[in-house]
């Protein structure tokens, strides 16, 4: 179990500072005064309230695992190795970086639909890729990840800008 107990003591940590920087950017978020919006529809409100949600559960994970000693976290350079050579830390370690790339270069920096057609599309072309496929395969993954990304990010850029009232950067 200690495993375990180091594994949402660390998971705790971390979900707790994106807790705070989702609690403030919410607060961040444009309130909407110039269309007489209502205080309980306003576009940070949601996120905050998720924020408030993920930290107070990240405060009890961290919490149990404390309990459970699992606060003592031995990090050296081989047990490092044996974490990311595990398919699944691989995984996650490149959705955070495909994330990352999305949130933290494109967006702002290019067009917000078109930011969002590369993420979906990057991001299913890497996650549906594999070794050995054929030139009619990799036409297909293409063909599949282009019109994916074109769909989700058409329906999601006019359902912020028409529906949720979003100014899209």
């Amino acid at each position: 179990m200690p495993a375990v107990a180091k594994a949402d003591f660390l998971t705790g940590i971390v979900l707790i500072f994106l807790s705070i920087f989702i609690l403030f950017e919410s607060w961040r978020m444009p309130r909407l005064e110039h269309l007489k919006v209502h205080p309980l529809s306003v576009p940070g409100l949601v996120p905050a309230f998720l924020g408030t949600v993920i930290f107070i559960f990240a405060v009890i994970l961290v919490v149990r695992s404390i309990r459970a000693a699992g606060h003592h976290v031995g990090v050296s350079r081989e047990s490092l190795r044996h974490v990311l050579s595990q398919p699944g830390n691989q995984r996650l370690l490149l959705t955070a970086i495909i994330s990352i790339g999305y949130a933290g270069f494109l967006i702002g920096s290019i067009p917000y639909w078109l930011a969002t057609g590369l993420f979906v599309f990057v991001f299913v072309a890497v996650f549906e890729w594999r070794r050995g496929l054929t030139r009619r395969e990799y036409v297909r993954l293409g063909l599949a990840a282009g019109i994916l990304a074109v769909v989700t990010s058409a329906v999601v850029t006019w359902a912020f800008q028409a529906v949720f009232l979003v100014t899209l950067p």
